[in-house]
Parts: structure tokens; C-alpha cells; sequence
């Protein structure tokens, strides 16, 4: 279940893979980006969401197993964010 990998497309979210054969599971999609700029993309709560920052001012939040959102996280005047920091801790 923890053998995954999470990569920013840079082209509309996050992708999802499995680590030992490098095949894909599902995506997290963010948008059409405005600037191809890579992204840092995170697991958290251990390892059950997926944390990610975008081009326009929002970090995104995604259920590792289902994709689904859990919440969006406005920062600043809509700039990019670029690197996130997520805790170990649930």
C-alpha cells in the first residue's frame, strides 16, 4: 500500500505510480497551469493525502486512494506556490 510515488505533471496536477513497476494509479488534477514550472507534491497524514502547490495561489489537498479533493488552500494573491512542507504526524 506505502510503495507509491507521487510526481508533478507540470502540465494539469499530480500523478500517482506504483514504485516497483513504475505503473500509473491515478492523477490529481490542479488545472491548466499557466506556467509549466515543476511543483513540489508531498504525501502527508501518513500517507493517506497527497499535498500539492500550483501556479495560482493554491495548495491542493487529495485523498491518496481515491483522488478526491479534501480541500483547497488559498495563499497569497494567487502566485505560485511552489514548495509545501507537510508533517509526519496525523
Amino acid at each position: 500500500m506505502r510503495n507509491d510515488f507521487v510526481v508533478d505533471t507540470v502540465a494539469n496536477g499530480f500523478s500517482l505510480y506504483q514504485l516497483d513497476n513504475a505503473s500509473w494509479k491515478r492523477n490529481f488534477p490542479t488545472g491548466t497551469p499557466s506556467r509549466k514550472l515543476p511543483k513540489q507534491v508531498a504525501f502527508g497524514e501518513d500517507s493517506n493525502v497527497v499535498v500539492g502547490g500550483s501556479d495560482h495561489g493554491a495548495i491542493y489537498v487529495f485523498d491518496r486512494e481515491t483522488g478526491s479533493p479534501l480541500h483547497v488552500l488559498r495563499h497569497g494573491d494567487g502566485g505560485m506556490v511552489q514548495t509545501v512542507t507537510v508533517s509526519g504526524l496525523s
